[in-house]
């Protein structure tokens, strides 16, 4: 969608109730303990401009308010995930029809041992998130709530940088380097998020990427996908302790994994000051390998108040059951009705559930 076809009185006074209700939950304050979203477009755009990228994310923001629910859509200078990656010297790849790609620069321990960051984040990814972030405000004037870019932890973007099977033996034998690298991501990872979050001013909308979100909320988040590949005592020794540098910077941390990560579970409740965790709960449509020990869910997040947001597809029902108790916070992530269902589909089927 063209800027000038965008309507922005429209969304700006669609955006107030929803900025609301999604803050209300977000401080514990909601009506329910559980908080229905049903988002009809995307921010990952396949796009290499932030033209092609504020274009794309106007026009799912429309598609949202022509649906109408709870969720309250905001721009992300979403390029990649491997924006940090590429500040250390990886290659950013494009290639027709997919998000950009990273190649390996580090072999071995001792080839990552000399890895460093570029000066003033001068480099073909940073650059294109700090040129999206003025774009968007420049042409926005500021009316849409915008998130700092999809922000892979620490851990994540070590295994862009350097050659995965490599890294996992270095993690047992020079687990000194490994430390060390981690720790050149994370203050990187930190720098660059300030500077995005002084760009951004009074549109920043947090936690940020998939979660729900708000302008006054609160946290950070960060995709941590690297978790199902790890013992539960491994990611305490070299995930955790990063990720809670993240959280202790920007007051809380809101996390999210693709795939089965049960067994990791209690090692990321330890997370210092987590405030919400993203999972996949459904197969089809969702996620090929998602959580399925519901009960183990439910059992972890109850009276914990740290939020649980569950992707599910349309057939959410029975899982959600399974899952949900009435001493949790959930966000439910699914799908909009069809259009030969009520709006209100949704909705209606959660009330009949929670009463």
């Amino acid at each position: 969608m063209k800027i000038k076809n965008f309507d922005f009185k429209r969304f700006k006074d669609w955006s107030l109730e929803r900025e609301k209700k999604t803050l209300d939950f977000l401080n514990g304050k909601g009506d329910s303990n559980v908080f229905l979203i049903e988002p009809v477009g995307c921010n990952f755009v396949i796009c290499q401009t932030p033209q092609e990228s504020l274009e794309c994310q106007l026009e799912a923001i429309t598609r949202q308010m022509d649906f109408g629910g709870n969720y309250m859509p905001f721009l992300e200078p979403w390029f990649g995930v491997g924006v940090y990656a590429n500040a250390f010297g990886a290659e950013y790849v494009w290639e027709e029809g997919t998000p950009p790609q990273t190649h390996y620069i580090a072999y071995s321990a001792e080839e990552a041992d000399r890895i460093e960051a570029v000066e003033n984040y001068d480099c073909e990814a940073m650059n294109l998130v700090t040129s999206a972030i003025d774009y968007f405000l420049t042409e926005t004037k500021g009316f849409i709530p915008i998130s700092c870019t999809d922000t892979q932890s620490p851990f994540d973007t070590a295994t862009l940088i350097w050659d995965s099977s490599d890294f996992f033996i270095s993690m047992f034998e020079a687990p000194e380097v490994v430390h060390r690298v981690l720790d050149k991501i994370t203050r990187l990872l930190i720098d660059f998020s300030k500077k995005q979050i002084d760009l951004l001013g009074e549109t920043w909308t947090k936690p940020g990427h998939i979660m729900a979100s708000a302008k006054n909320g609160h946290g950070f988040a960060i995709s941590d996908d690297n978790i199902v590949m790890l013992s539960p005592e491994d990611y305490l020794n070299f995930s955790v302790p990063y990720n809670n540098k993240i959280s202790k910077e920007f007051g809380g941390l809101a996390v999210h994994s693709c795939g089965n990560y049960e067994r990791q579970l209690p090692a990321l409740m330890q997370t210092e000051g987590l405030l919400m965790v993203d999972g996949a709960f459904m197969t089809k449509n969702v996620d090929p390998t998602p959580n399925l020990d519901y009960k183990l869910f439910k059992d972890t997040f109850k009276n914990s108040n740290v939020i649980l947001k569950t992707r599910m597809n349309q057939n959410w029902q029975e899982p959600f059951k399974e899952i949900y108790h009435p001493d949790m916070r959930m966000i439910l992530q699914v799908p909009p009705p069809p259009p030969d269902q009520s709006k209100e589909t949704n909705r209606e089927l959660l009330k009949r559930i929670i009463g």
